[in-house]
């Protein structure tokens, strides 16, 4: 069993390492602890039942595990060092196949391939509750009504005013100028949702067709998930509704950056 026992960062962090080691069990047999997962289990169909997060893989691993516990701890070197440490290598598969009960400590871990491989089971698990689809199936329909292309933009100002030094904090003025350079781009009628973590005021995007989130996590990340684009700065909020959704992303570099259509990508893998 592979057991995270820490929380690293909010919504998106967690579900993407959450989704790697689900990935991970799934491929190799096993099964995953997540011992941090109490914010957030209560939104999920796949985990509301339990705050700790449990998947077991219906498959049985063949390996003999003779090792009662063992830890591999990335979180002062791979973490620091701003490096993947990816799971598919030697050493990690030599402790996860002898060792009952491995302690993961970090945030960098990742298997692309597997999360890849057993997407529609990850999505499955991390589907909203219903009262929670109801919500953002209904902005969705408000959205789509009488519009050509639907933008969801990320509005990121809180945390970071001082992550990376505030590289990536824009001002709303900024932001509308990235959504003016995407209405200018699409053909037809052009409708924006705002997310953001900070309150927005709809009389300072009076120029363009809007409709703001809901302001819940859960709900305003799976109807970003639903949008023909999206923009933002870089985020695994982002991210993940651009995996969730198979939503073609931008992550603004810049706040002088010049927005392409041709720049947009889908996140495959997380």
């Amino acid at each position: 069993m592979i057991i995270v026992p820490h929380p690293y960062g909010r919504l998106a962090n967690r579900l993407i390492l959450a989704s790697t080691f689900i990935a991970q069990a799934e491929e190799q047999g096993d099964s995953f602890l997540h011992l941090a997962f109490a914010d957030y289990f209560r939104y999920f169909e796949g985990t509301n039942h339990n705050p700790f997060l449990f998947y077991r893989s219906t498959r049985l691993s063949p390996h003999q595990k003779n090792k009662w516990v063992d830890c591999v701890n990335i979180w002062h070197t791979n973490d620091q060092r701003g490096e993947t440490y990816f799971l598919d290598q030697k050493s990690f598969l030599s402790a996860e196949q002898n060792t009952r009960l491995l302690f993961v400590i970090g945030w960098s871990f990742r298997a692309p391939h597997a999360v890849l491989k057993h997407k529609n089971l990850i999505k499955k698990i991390f589907t909203p509750i219903q009262r929670h689809r109801i919500r953002i199936m209904h902005l969705a329909t408000a959205l789509r009504k009488n519009a050509d292309h639907v933008v969801g933009v990320h509005i990121r100002q809180t945390d970071y005013k001082k992550f990376s030094g505030g590289k990536y904090f824009y001002s709303i003025t900024e932001y509308k100028n990235f959504m003016r350079q995407m209405e200018q781009q699409l053909q037809g009628k052009t409708r924006f949702l705002l997310c953001s973590d900070t309150r927005l005021r709809k009389e300072d995007f009076q120029e363009f067709d809007t409709l703001m989130g809901t302001g819940h996590p859960v709900e305003d990340n799976y109807a970003l998930a639903d949008c023909d684009y999206l923009i933002g700065p870089p985020s695994t909020y982002t991210a993940w509704a651009s995996f969730y959704g198979n939503t073609p992303k931008h992550f603004i570099q810049s706040p002088s950056e010049a927005i392409s259509l041709d720049a947009f990508d889908i996140q495959q893998s997380i």
